[in-house]
């Protein structure tokens, strides 16, 4: 970002202490505490059979023994059981082996209130697998039984749900996609028997199918909601109705008291929001409840004139249901076909809380626009409809979907979520992903949070670039930008004024500020007297008697440096002509370029840049090591409108800068020593952290009409290193 002749102002003199103090130190202590992620063992990861949606459970807690299920490299059901918080995992493969190249066949676990274990799995029209442990706390499990021997012979779906009394509710589909019926079960903790509380609850008549989610609330009442699906076309969704029971399953009434007529049907059932077919409406999502059984549904599809679908929370408001956008996606697909589909984002999970009189919310999901994290969107009060988002994993996790301990979570209102990179051909075809570690992630909502490495996560084979932090990297440091309003004083300080490179723009601080989660650096054009005009004068900032345009540029200097690591960055830049934003490091001793520069991110004139400088013989002069990629190279028309990740990855050997893990620079440590005899490598001291947005000038190009206003927003800014 300095160019030949050009020097920081005196507001970036170099620090040469670290400064990572005692402040930061606490709040990654405190962060670490209230996110850990515990490895289990490696699980089949070629398709997301392991990491469904609609897995009922995958992770259950009871007392104080938390309980995982998965299917293991070969297909093998296996099981694990700690004691929490954070005892060791016991782990032990059963006897019984799932069809695991059936997406569908997923393992459904759930504990009843005297401790015993009860699995069904590897369903997808065939008959019932349902087995319990031999004993409480068991991992041995039984032979297969029926519950009640009627019905069980297209079995699809299996979810399992607690009563505060311990005995256990079972749900699942009986007949095909387009064409079946919604039985539910219920089992005696004290009989240890099983019953039938409905053969046909919802009817599709023989012309189509509910696709249902469901809950217990702490009551006891059961929540569902569904989609109807008219045919095994995906595209055929439409609509989203609701039920509840208040006496366990027998009767069944709507949200406003009135009673159903059994079985529902498409005519009777109450409907929480109208969506036509059509409109990307994914099916088997989420619903929950608050503390007084309210119900909250979350879900995505494309709202009517747009093309882009978008998550969105359908809860009721007293008498009346209302919807509201939780994402701002900008990339659209769309949804048709059958079968298990690959899709650049995640069915969601959603939990809420009360907190000071108002509701917060939290939807879990994984979306493509942010590399395939696990993600959660996260609001104080869900009337607001202002969403913020945070990854839970630095890593990528595939086509995995969030499940988690719905036991833990009304418990101790902890987030126990199973995680497991997956692939998942579209269409029930498989990737060339070898087994992936299962982990179980904690974190309580509220407390800050840090994105969790996955060490061992394996790309498929032929595959390049890594998405994530080797095993051995850990965060030492992020700014997420969660609060609102300036950026943190504690991490970023400014530069003022006219600044280098003849740019247009006067920095100020008034042009950055933290909104919806993202860093947004605004310039402006204004017109106003430059307070720093001297008449005569030959120096280009001094000469220039009015401001024409205004940005920001903040850094780390004086606050926070490092020696080697992984830097990243999400942002999105805009690419109309004059711009020119930059996500840099400068060394902290010795003046520029002998301080060494490393630009991890620099556009201009419709080019992405990926720079290298240290000194030479001459002052203010660099030996330059850059590479550049025209953004038409991409071939997406639409790549300047979508968030993109920014990494260094910085040792003693190499520094290697990647957009989106494509290789852009790699350049050797041996080729950055200062030519000016001195036998200073400015690669090998620590370096600080810039972010700027700047005009036009000696490489930016002329400001094309209507450039401005220009926003550069920033995601999160993240720095990791090796112990």
């Amino acid at each position: 970002m300095l160019k030949p002749c050009e020097t920081l102002r005196s507001t970036l003199r170099n620090p040469a202490r670290n400064i990572v103090g005692a402040a930061l130190l606490s709040l990654f202590t405190s962060a670490a505490h209230a996110q850990t992620a515990s490895p289990v063992g490696p699980g089949w990861a070629r398709n997301n059979v392991n990491g469904a949606v609609f897995r009922k459970n995958s992770v259950v807690t009871q007392g104080r023994d938390q309980y995982v299920a998965y299917y293991d490299s070969v297909g093998y059901v296996t099981l694990a059981k700690r004691r929490l918080p954070a005892g060791p995992w016991q782990v032990q493969r059963t006897e019984y082996k799932g069809n695991v190249k059936d997406a569908h066949n997923v393992i459904s676990l759930m504990a009843d209130g005297a401790g015993y274990l009860h699995l069904s799995f590897d369903h997808h029209n065939n008959p019932l697998h349902y087995c319990r442990s031999t004993a409480p706390g068991a991992l041995t499990m039984s032979a297969m039984q029926p519950m009640t021997g009627d019905r069980e012979q297209k079995v699809s779906y299996p979810e399992f749900y607690r009563y505060p009394s311990g005995d256990l509710l079972f749900l699942y589909r009986d007949g095909g996609s387009g064409n079946g019926n919604l039985v539910l079960n219920r089992y005696d903790v004290k009989t240890q028997k099983w019953t039938r509380l409905h053969s046909v609850l919802i009817d599709g008549e023989g012309k189509r199918n509910a696709y249902w989610q469901a809950c217990l609330d702490a009551r006891g009442t059961i929540h569902i909601s569904w989609v109807w699906r008219e045919s095994p076309n995906v595209a055929s969704n439409h609509d989203m109705a609701y039920a509840r029971s208040t006496d366990g399953g027998k009767t069944w009434q709507k949200s406003t008291g009135e009673s159903y007529q059994l079985p529902i049907t498409e005519a009777t059932a109450e409907y929480a929001a109208r969506i036509p077919q059509n409109s990307e409406l994914i099916n088997q999502t989420a619903i929950t409840t608050d503390a007084a059984g309210t119900p909250y549904i979350a879900s995505y599809w494309r709202p009517a004139g747009t093309q882009v679908p978008q998550y969105q929370l359908i809860y009721l408001a007293g008498k009346e249901w209302k919807t509201a956008q939780v994402s701002q996606r900008t990339t659209p697909f769309s949804l048709s076909g059958v079968g298990t589909k690959k899709i650049p984002i995640s069915r969601p999970q959603l939990l809420v809380a009360s907190q000071k009189g108002k509701t917060a919310a939290y939807l879990l999901y994984r979306d493509a626009e942010r590399q395939d994290r696990a993600s959660v969107l996260h609001t104080a009060d869900i009337t607001q409809s202002q969403w913020t988002a945070a990854d839970l994993t630095a890593s990528t996790v595939g086509n995995w979907e969030p499940s988690y301990d719905t036991e833990r979570w009304k418990k101790e209102r902890v987030l126990s979520l199973f995680v497991q990179r997956t692939g998942q051909g579209d269409g029930e075809t498989l990737e060339n992903l070898p087994a992936q570690p299962v982990y179980v992630l904690d974190w309580t909502p509220g407390q800050p949070v840090r994105p969790a490495s996955l060490a061992g996560n394996s790309a498929p084979a032929g595959a390049t670039g890594a998405t994530t932090p080797a095993a051995d990297y850990k965060l030492v440091w992020a700014d997420e930008f969660n609060q609102p309003g300036p950026p943190d004083p504690k991490n970023w300080q400014f530069e003022t004024g006219f600044a280098r490179n003849h740019e247009l723009q006067w920095y100020q601080a008034d042009n950055a500020r933290c909104e919806n989660g993202q860093l947004v650096i605004e310039a402006k054009a204004e017109n106003r007297p430059n307070p720093t005009y001297q008449p005569g004068s030959t120096d280009w900032r001094t000469s220039r008697p009015t401001i024409t345009a205004t940005s920001a540029s903040l850094n780390t200097s004086g606050r926070h440096q490092w020696q080697y690591g992984r830097f990243e960055m999400r942002a999105r830049i805009d690419a109309r002509a004059g711009l020119w934003p930059a996500f840099w490091t400068l060394g902290v001793t010795k003046p520029w370029p002998s301080n060494g520069e490393i630009d991890i991110m620099e556009y201009y004139q419709g080019k992405i840049l990926a720079n290298v400088a240290c000194g030479t013989a001459k002052p203010y002069t660099a030996k330059w090591h850059s590479e550049t990629k025209p953004v038409v190279s991409f071939a997406d028309p639409e790549w300047s409108k979508k968030f993109h990740i920014w990494r260094m990855d910085w040792d003693a050997q190499a520094i290697r800068l990647y957009v989106d893990d494509l290789l852009l620079n790699e350049t050797p440590l041996s080729q950055t020593v200062n030519q000016d005899g001195t036998g200073f490598n400015p690669m090998m001291q620590p370096h600080y952290v810039l972010l700027n947005l700047a005009l036009g000038g000696d490489n930016g190009g002329e400001l094309a009409p209507g450039s401005l206003p220009s926003r550069y927003e920033i995601d999160y800014v993240r720095v990791y290193q090796r112990p």
